[in-house]
């Protein structure tokens, strides 16, 4: 897992020694297919779904996983810096961004 971190931003060192490489990943793929107009809206027409079961916990945290999904990774060390104003870290919104599953996506 040290290798992961080492080829991150800084090190990793905003996710030590919590860092869980699924959570990453999720970012990353996440930013990419926030990217697309259309795979935007399904994610979001997925997540706001009255059977989805996060849906509650998506709606509670949407504007902060939208302004992450919307970011650069260049801007992960800033954010890490203004979300904990707002009783939040980049690692917790992070953890937000929903997980993609059931028939009806």
């Amino acid at each position: 897992m040290t290798g992961i971190l080492k080829d991150m931003p800084n090190g990793g060192k905003p996710f030590a020694p919590y860092f869980v490489p699924d959570d990453w990943s999720r970012l990353q793929y996440g930013r990419l297919l926030w990217k697309k107009e259309r795979t935007k809206n399904r994610l979001l027409k997925h997540s706001t779904d009255s059977r989805y079961p996060y849906r509650d916990r998506f709606l509670k945290q949407r504007e902060w996983i939208e302004m992450l999904l919307e970011s650069d990774a260049a801007e992960n060390e800033v954010l890490d810096k203004q979300l904990p104003q707002h009783g939040h870290s980049l690692r917790t919104i992070m953890r937000e961004n929903p997980p993609v599953f059931g028939g009806f996506y």
